[in-house]
């Protein structure tokens, strides 16, 4: 049984089974990026999902640590994990400032502080997210220029034989055709995923980018209101506490 396929490859030429060969390794790269994308990207749902319902149920912030490592593989917990240690150092600096005298200048600084320690996490937990896929969007872009090298080297090739046997029957021509054929037709096999999947990770991406920094905001909000609460109801055992 003849695969055609294969037969353009055997009648093609150096040039173009080399050009297949370096599409062909592509190709490999491209399905090893997307199988382990879309295995990450599923986990990383899974798990924020799973800790934003478990968050739900938590009477305090600062019982974000108390819950266990698993729990906390996350982005999303490890965003709430840094939102509860902020929780307890402004706690801390709280009740170790004694002499402060200006309390509502105070906390508004540790707030700004927390703030900016949030978002410092927050960027370096969406960082890997987009790793693999630049160099898809490298393929996609690279593919079909290969493809095309080998399209027109074989359609070169063809019209060389032509001239160099002074005939243009079909074995004369086969190998530039092939050549051409087959390098054209990989070139898109290879692209077209990529591109897809490119685009599909970017948009998933920005998806759960934008679930996270909602998030934050909620840890954010979250923050300053127990804190605000806690320290208010420590007011009368401290009267040089103003909220």
């Amino acid at each position: 049984m003849s695969i055609p396929v294969l037969e353009m490859i055997i009648r093609s030429g150096w040039v173009g089974r080399f050009i297949v060969f370096l599409l062909m390794l592509s190709s490999f790269a491209t399905w090893g990026i997307i199988f382990n994308r879309l295995y990450i990207l599923a986990q990383i749902n899974g798990g924020n999902k799973r800790f934003k319902k478990k968050f739900t149920g938590l009477s305090r912030l600062s019982d974000v640590e108390k819950l266990t490592p698993k729990e906390l593989q996350s982005p999303m917990a490890q965003l709430g994990k840094i939102s509860a240690g902020e929780y307890r150092r402004i706690l801390e600096d709280a009740q170790s400032h004694t002499g402060v005298k200006d309390w509502s200048f105070f906390l508004q600084n540790q707030f700004t502080m927390a703030a900016d320690n949030l978002e410092s996490g927050f960027l370096a937990l969406i960082n890997p997210f987009g790793q693999g896929v630049f160099l898809l969007a490298m393929i996609s872009s690279i593919a079909p220029f290969l493809g095309l090298l080998g399209t027109v080297w074989g359609i070169m090739n063809s019209f060389y034989e032509i001239g160099n046997q002074g005939s243009a029957s079909l074995p004369v021509v086969a190998p530039g055709i092939a050549e051409a054929l087959i390098t054209t037709i990989v070139g898109l096999a290879v692209a077209i995923p990529a591109l897809f999947f490119y685009n599909y990770f970017n948009n998933r991406t920005e998806q759960i980018e934008t679930e996270m920094e909602e998030f934050k905001d909620v840890l954010q909000v979250r923050l300053k209101r127990e804190l605000f609460n806690l320290l208010y109801t420590e007011r009368s055992a401290r009267p040089g506490l103003k909220t």
